[in-house]
């Protein structure tokens, strides 16, 4: 039981941390949106190139990453990626669906967090926040305003939103941990238990 709890704690503390880097980085796209996504642009070329050129160095020089695949390959497509980041800024324009990708799964993920404290007043927040999370992904990918910068200025403001209903949600979870701990100890045990349930009907027949 203790280390289901110290699993579920790491994976609420790193959801938690997540979220209040969206929250900033929300607070950055809101006031500061031209900016933002000029330093993102480059902070991706920059990763992206090096990347590239680690990888294709490390093939020649036989330093193998992978006895599996030969890296030169992966290493020549992050340098194109490098090279469309740095020519193109309107390359720009995914990063918010990339963004609202991101809340969709995550909010799909926390759903079971959140179903395992249902008829609860804890649960019915935590169902909301993950719902809250689920329509901002939505409304990035169907984004219907137009411009970079409205894009990213509206970005932030759906950042924020999930970074703050995330924070909440998983602060709901990690202040009802044993019952959470309990429920998927529960689950797992239930699991367990189907093969053995088919082996004794098979004995039986």
């Amino acid at each position: 039981m203790y280390g289901l709890k110290k699993k579920i704690n790491g994976f609420i503390n790193a959801s938690i941390g997540v979220s209040a880097i969206f929250v900033a980085l929300g607070v950055l796209f809101l006031f500061f949106p031209e900016t933002s996504l000029d330093v993102i642009r480059w902070i991706i070329t920059a990763f992206c190139m090096i990347a590239g050129i680690y990888f294709i160095a490390a093939d020649f020089s036989k330093r193998k990453i992978s006895p599996f695949f030969s890296t030169t390959a992966l290493g020549a497509v992050l340098v194109i990626v490098a090279l469309v980041f740095a020519v193109y800024p309107n390359v720009m324009n995914i990063f918010p669906i990339a963004i609202g990708a991101w809340f969709i799964i995550s909010a799909l993920s926390s759903l079971r967090f959140a179903t395992t404290l249902k008829g609860t007043g804890a649960g019915s927040l935590s169902i909301v926040a993950t719902v809250l999370a689920f329509v901002c992904g939505l409304l990035l990918i169907f984004n219907p305003w137009g411009g970079q910068i409205s894009i990213m200025v509206f970005a932030g403001i759906m950042m924020i939103i999930y970074g703050i209903s995330n924070i909440i949600q998983m602060a709901t979870i990690k202040s009802n941990i044993k019952d959470v701990s309990e429920a998927f100890k529960q689950m797992a045990k239930e699991i367990d238990d189907i093969p053995e349930a088919k082996t004794t009907t098979k004995k039986e027949k």
